[in-house]
């Protein structure tokens, strides 16, 4: 079902998305969206970040390597399209919001926005914490995807390429949310958020944080009731698929 290898879907609008996808996720995360709002229309980007191609033990990577290669990305597609629009996933969100502080976007949609880790009451300190202590432990074994919808996730299972987590490349990605910070007051674009309360990866405060901080005069909270992480696939992907293309629409001349 998921091929999970980068794709670009022309379209008809004369508009562009570029699809920014998970910290040790993939292409697969995205592509049902990306089919989506191909058939509205738009032209469909879906990259994969350097550290993100092999399988079996995820490599080191960082999200300069991960920025370097969305920017350019970005700068092709301006070449031809006068509308980008942008949707992030997970750590996607992060680098999305990096990007647009640095560039004209023309909307913006965060997806289970990674700010923070979910701190559970059983892991004593925060998560980052943990990861600040454990310098000299380079990587940790995945856990099952985090979709509700069993049949989905048995599906995306196959499509999964890593059999560990690189911590090394989850401390740069809480390198860079530090540096997003200072800048969202200062990034104007649209935005739109969707979050499960439900999260079991990232912080659901998150989305609530970047809501109230965002300068964006344009911006939406949605919260969803049924989905774990990987929202586009889970429960309610079809109200994130609604969701997105109604608010990406929006962006039309």
């Amino acid at each position: 079902m998921f091929n999970n290898q980068p794709f670009i879907l022309e379209g008809t609008a004369g508009r562009a998305c570029l699809l920014l996808h998970g910290l040790g996720g993939g292409v697969y995360e995205l592509e049902l969206l990306g089919q989506h709002l191909h058939a509205q229309g738009w032209t469909v980007v879906a990259i994969c970040y350097p550290g993100h191609r092999a399988s079996g033990a995820m490599p080191a990577s960082t999200w300069s390597e991960w920025y370097g290669h969305i920017e350019q990305t970005y700068l092709q597609l301006a070449q031809t399209y006068a509308t980008i629009a942008v949707v992030g996933f997970s750590t996607g969100c992060p680098l999305g919001l990096y990007l647009a502080a640095c560039h004209p976007v023309e909307r913006l949609v965060l997806l289970s926005p990674f700010i923070a880790l979910r701190h559970f009451w059983y892991y004593l300190l925060p998560p980052e914490v943990w990861l600040r202590l454990l310098r000299g432990v380079l990587e940790v074994p995945t856990w099952g995807l985090p979709i509700r919808d069993a049949a989905m996730r048995q599906e995306c299972t196959r499509s999964a390429l890593f059999t560990t987590f690189n911590l090394t490349a989850v401390r740069s990605a809480l390198e860079l949310i530090e540096i997003v910070k200072p800048q969202l007051p200062d990034i104007l674009t649209p935005t739109l958020i969707l979050m499960s309360p439900k999260d079991s990866v990232v912080a659901p405060s998150g989305a609530e944080y970047l809501y109230q901080r965002l300068g964006a005069p344009q911006k939406k909270l949605h919260w969803l009731c049924d989905s774990d992480h990987i929202i586009t696939l889970d429960l309610e992907r079809e109200e994130v698929f609604a969701q997105t293309s109604r608010f990406l629409a929006g962006s039309r001349a």
